[in-house]
């Protein structure tokens, strides 16, 4: 815990503007580029149902088998993060934010509070967001420690024993993607989506490094720019504007490409807005604020996934 750093506001002396500001960062994107799933406690089993083929010529005989419908599933688990911060209100009384402080001493008099809390709460997704995808759960020291991101259960799926025993996911064979051969990597993972959900529609997941490739390739082989349509949605050139690419913050520098529906890939949180959320406790001059919110990730069916061998 530590109060807030004010050693560069104490020296700070002339003409200052009476308002703060933030350097531009990535909210929760992830929230948006995937489907969310509210009012999770603890685990929801997201139930799948397969039935199978059986169609043949008519005959009396009635030729049902045990196995027409078949149930299983996957897990959408939450866990719990916080965040805690303390603050000392005294501190702002020795730089320029005495100003705009009330008279008397006021333990909770922070300077710029709503301002303060909300700049909070955006770094706070901005933390989640940039940490999300690779999570692997372990000691819960920090997000990338808490659960298992979207990432790691795709590559937890890939793993040799999963595919060896049918429940994983065998990639699409890409090597490495350059400027010279994404438009090719990319329409390649397209086409190797089943005829039903091309038919259907479903969107290319990537990071903005794949993104820049791609239009580098593109613009190369067709003389422009890739350009989204009037509303800011890219779409992949002959499909119709059935299949987006979806350019992600929250993939980083990843050479991934994952192929699939927006709502096979889940958020699960307790209630949205969890994160703007603070609870508040006074201890003499010292005010503790502490966010507390449910968060994980989840793929609905692997059977509706492709992804290609980068990671």
């Amino acid at each position: 815990m530590a109060t807030p750093d004010t050693s560069a506001l104490a020296a700070y002396a002339g003409a200052h503007e009476q308002k703060l500001f933030s350097t531009l960062r990535n909210a929760l994107d992830i929230s948006t580029d995937i489907t969310v799933v509210p009012g999770i406690k603890n685990t929801l089993k997201l139930t799948k149902l397969t039935v199978r083929d059986g169609v043949r010529g008519y005959r009396e005989a009635f030729d049902a088998a045990d196995n027409d419908l078949e149930y299983s599933g996957r897990d959408l688990s939450v866990e719990l993060l916080k965040r805690d911060m303390m603050i000392n209100p005294l501190k702002y009384r020795n730089s320029w934010m005495s100003q705009v402080m009330q008279d008397g001493v006021n333990p909770s008099d922070i300077p710029f509070a709503a301002y303060v809390s909300e700049q909070s709460a955006i770094k706070i997704a901005q933390e989640i967001n940039d940490n999300a995808y690779l999570a692997k759960k372990g000691d819960s020291s920090s997000v990338a420690t808490t659960f298992d991101g979207l990432g790691t259960q795709i590559a937890a799926a890939i793993a040799s024993e999963t595919v060896k025993a049918g429940t994983g996911l065998v990639p699409v064979t890409t090597g490495a993607i350059t400027s010279s051969n994404a438009v090719h990597t990319f329409e390649k993972m397209t086409k190797a989506m089943p005829i039903a959900f091309r038919r259907a529609g479903f969107n290319l997941y990537c990071s903005y490094d794949l993104f820049d490739k791609y239009n580098d390739d593109y613009r190369e082989k067709y003389r422009k720019n890739y350009e989204s349509n009037e509303d800011g949605v890219y779409y992949i050139d002959t499909t119709s504007r059935k299949i987006q690419l979806v350019p992600c913050t929250w993939m980083g520098s990843s050479q991934r490409i994952i192929a699939t529906p927006k709502d096979n890939l889940l958020c699960g949180v307790d209630a949205l807005g969890d994160m703007d959320k603070i609870h508040t406790d006074i201890e003499l001059e010292i005010v503790k604020w502490r966010w507390i919110f449910a968060l994980g990730f989840a793929i609905r069916d692997l059977d509706a996934i492709k992804v290609n061998d980068q990671a």
